[in-house]
């Protein structure tokens, strides 16, 4: 079995942001029991998941975004932010 890290505050907040981005793109609202289907060659968010593919950490969830969030991998807030800011960048097709 995988180990797990708690998620806070900063990171769980960074995550939100991303899945209403990704709504956004795909023309949706955001909905915590239902987070869209999103895959590119940094990121991939779906139902109770999200990978960032770069650096292979996997975030998890139970039934609804925010519900048991945990994470394999430990990082720093510094390293939650630029993974993020990382995938927002790749989402809207910016270097």
């Amino acid at each position: 079995m995988t180990d797990q890290f708690e998620m806070f505050d900063d990171p769980y907040k960074m995550l939100i942001l991303l899945a209403t981005l990704v709504a956004e793109h795909n023309n949706e609202e955001l909905d915590y029991n239902q987070v869209p289907a999103f895959e590119n060659e940094t990121f991939l968010l779906k139902h109770e998941l999200f990978v960032y593919k770069k650096e292979n950490v996997e975030i998890s969830w139970y039934r609804f975004l925010g519900r048991d969030i945990s994470c394999t991998k430990d990082l720093t807030r510094k390293e939650y932010n630029k993974m993020f800011v990382d995938c927002m960048a790749s989402l809207y097709g910016v270097n």
